[in-house]
């Protein structure tokens, strides 16, 4: 009808229209957001942190909550503002500069985006910190008063942030009309432009200005020694706190990179592009391997390790049989005490050496002062993967000390030496030296395990434990005669294998008449004998991308086969350390029958895992065995959904079988108690230690803090420790 057909026809340009005006806004924008995309993407990935990583939460409940020194916050506001400021001025001056391939960043119709992104960057730096402390508070079950004494005094902390985030807008919008006051004052200063917008259009970098160009360089050289600095000390960042670091190294990574972007971008070369693909094709080849296995103390982890020497270790046969004839001639049947520590970052450390020296104390009461303690003499070894492994080696190194030992002590130092940080200087290393390391062919610097292993030796010499920046084995010496402490067993993962690979003080076990380890590989046929006890515990606690995946190259006159292998975090494999304790047990059984004595296992499994279910409910009710867990109250919420999407379903699964192998890993050990149904005290019992969902989010990364300990020590208190304490020392006291 032509009534409709007119008006119908003027609609259909009008829609085209708006489409295509649309489109070129969009196009505009995208062009505009190319110049600053290193700033926004360092603040996506920040916000992807803050929002979805919980071990993130802690690192905000530190820095603005639970950490009493004043200089630490000043700190994280100073960082907060260089960064701010650092994305504001790179911003700006990108915007400056004139690119061939990006006519429409001169479009006046958005030049409010000139004018107004910059600032917005700038001013999201202490309004994204701020965020991430408003979530992880979000995310305490009872809220965040009443847990510790600093709800009050402390909550101004938020509003500084706020504050820096304000001023930096009424900054950034003011500051020209300060400045032209001042210039009229001050003839010799040249008056500013009006608007940011106005300002002339250059083709270089060095047209920008003296004052641009002098940042830049400052910020350069800067960066350049911050990166030689932590490559030679990254535990002098202890202190600084982890959010700071990181901060701080936004701060580079957006002026620094910023500029690259600029370079590339006037020339039109994909600059950062083409640092990808240089980087990813080194890692391919393995031409920049700088995560060598640390063989003995003077060993860098970007040089090759030198022929190792005479294997001085002590023998486990031996060391087996001194122990029982020391300990098993007064006993029938043996007392022996076995103890596994899952894996769980610093959760699992702190939690594991909490527990043990807690039990060292109880049992040493009543007991002469000048003794060895009564726990520690019948604890023949104990098995730890990744933080457990941690806990473990503070303890025994503990242990080491001069006699006579105050085991009223142990658990103030382990605390004290635990509550270092010793993520602050991972971050920095990572962030600095091995993101430089990433595009230079050959291995030059040291890798950020080394930064985490450095950190490890720097506080536990601070609490008078030098073990851990010394021979592993040298805590053994002379254990073929008198054994003095518990042998320990630390689990990591081969990643070609995908096995066990067990680190133990002893010479190889395995043998060709003996394989103690099913489908495990002995480390210490890999393994110099001068290896130290920090890169020990480190090759168990190698934590998803946190720590790297370490090569351990075995240099001996016959060497094993494989002569090379890659290590990660034991977890990997099975976390909760039993698999290697009950082939442990087994070694000792078969110990006991020949040397005739029979023995009565006190096994001691210490989880962190606040959702673990109890295995010890899956026993089987009619064989009595002795044991003691607590009750954890159960977990208000849903079930989540164990529906996965075909896309995600493969990956979920590989995840998972890795809980479920420590499951069954459990079930198998307690399976394997030996209970005496006519007098239960002369058979076999298990302890487990476990951690319940609590009034503080406990974290598994590589910093803590003190409501942390304290809400481990409030549950830790839930278990009759005195009743346990008696129990075991009428069992450990000679007849």
């Amino acid at each position: 009808m032509p009534g409709i057909e007119q008006a119908t026809a003027p609609r259909k340009p009008t829609i085209r229209r708006r489409w295509r005006r649309l489109l070129g806004w969009t196009a505009l924008v995208l062009d505009h957001l190319k110049p600053v995309r290193v700033s926004l993407l360092v603040l996506a990935v920040a916000v992807m942190v803050a929002v979805g990583v919980d071990q993130a939460a802690e690192l905000f409940l530190i820095a603005l909550w639970t950490d009493p020194s004043v200089a630490r916050y000043l700190a994280l506001l100073l960082c907060s503002a260089l960064a701010g400021l650092a994305m504001w001025h790179a911003a700006r001056q990108a915007y400056r500069l004139r690119y061939p391939r990006w006519p429409a960043l001169q479009d006046e119709r958005a030049a409010f985006l000139r004018d107004w992104l910059p600032r917005l960057l700038g001013a999201s730096v202490p309004l994204l910190v701020c965020l991430g402390y408003v979530l992880a508070l979000a995310k305490l079950p009872h809220g965040p008063c009443g847990i510790t004494e600093h709800c009050a005094q402390r909550s101004w902390r938020a509003l500084g942030l706020l504050a820096e985030s304000a001023f930096f807008i009424v900054f950034f919008t003011t500051r020209r009309r300060l400045w032209s006051a001042l210039s009229r004052r001050m003839p010799r200063l040249a008056a500013p432009h009006a608007r940011p917008r106005d300002e002339r259009r250059v083709w270089r970098v060095r047209d920008l200005g003296s004052f641009a160009v002098i940042m830049y360089v400052v910020v350069v050289t800067l960066n350049v020694l911050a990166t030689v600095l932590i490559a030679f000390m990254p535990e002098l960042l202890d202190g600084m706190g982890p959010l700071a670091i990181l901060l701080l190294s936004a701060t580079f990574l957006c002026y620094s990179g910023g500029l690259l972007c600029m370079i590339g971008d006037r020339r039109g070369v994909p600059l950062l592009s083409l640092l990808l693909l240089l980087s990813a094709s080194l890692h391919w080849l393995h031409l920049n391997d700088n995560h060598q296995v640390r063989q003995y103390p003077g060993m860098s982890t970007h040089e090759r390790p030198a022929m190792q020497p005479r294997d001085s270790r002590p023998n486990f046969d031996a060391y087996a049989d001194a122990w029982i004839q020391d300990r098993c001639a007064s006993h029938a049947p043996c007392p022996v005490i076995l103890v596994s520590a899952e894996g769980g970052g610093i959760r699992g450390a702190a939690w594991t050496a909490q527990v043990l020296s807690r039990l060292t104390a109880i049992t040493q009461q009543g007991q002469p002062a000048t003794g060895e303690p009564l726990f520690a003499r019948y604890l023949f070894g104990a098995s730890g993967v990744s933080g457990g492994s941690l806990g473990l080696a503070v303890y025994v190194s503990a242990l080491a000390q001069a006699h006579p030992l105050d085991t009223s002590a142990l658990e103030p130092r382990a605390q004290r030496m635990l509550s270092h940080d010793f993520l602050a200087p991972t971050l920095a290393n990572t962030f600095f030296v091995d993101f430089t390391q990433r595009w230079l062919p050959g291995a030059w610097l040291d890798d950020r395990a080394r930064a985490l292993t450095r950190a490890w030796e720097s506080a536990a010499r601070k609490e008078g434990m030098p073990a851990f920046e010394q021979a592993f084995s040298g805590l053994y010496e002379g254990a073929q005669v008198t054994p003095s402490l518990p042998a320990l067993f630390l689990n990591s993962t081969t990643v070609a294998e995908g096995k066990r690979f067990i680190q133990h003080p002893f010479q190889p076990m395995a043998t060709p008449q003996r394989q103690p380890w099913t489908a495990g590989l002995d480390g210490s046929s890999w393994l110099d004998p001068r290896v130290p006890l920090s890169e020990v515990v480190l090759n168990s606690a190698r934590f998803t991308y946190v720590s790297p995946a370490g090569t351990l190259e075995a240099h001996l006159a016959n060497p094993p086969v494989p002569d090379r292998v890659q290590l990660v975090d034991g977890g990997y494999f099975e976390n909760s350390g039993t698999t290697t304790l009950l082939e442990l047990m087994h070694l000792l059984r078969s110990k006991a029958r020949q040397h005739g004595v029979s023995m009565r296992f006190i096994v001691i499994h210490i989880s962190n895992d606040p959702l673990m279910s109890d295995f010890i409910e899956q026993h089987d009710a009619s064989h009595p065995l002795p044991f003691y867990s607590a009750a954890c109250p159960a977990v208000p919420g849903a079930m989540p959904a164990h529906v996965r999407g075909e896309a995600t379903a493969p990956l979920d699964a590989l995840l998972d079988t890795r809980s479920a192998r420590g499951d069954y890993a459990r079930v198998q050990l307690l399976n394997a108690l030996r209970p005496d149904a006519a007098d239960p005290s002369n058979g076999d019992m298990l302890w487990h230690f476990r951690l319940c969902p609590g009034n503080y989010p406990i974290p598994m990364g590589w910093t803590i803090s003190t409501p942390v300990f304290t809400e481990m020590s409030d549950q830790l208190n839930r278990y009759p420790l005195n009743a346990m304490g008696n129990a075991l020392k009428s069992q450990l006291a000679p007849l």
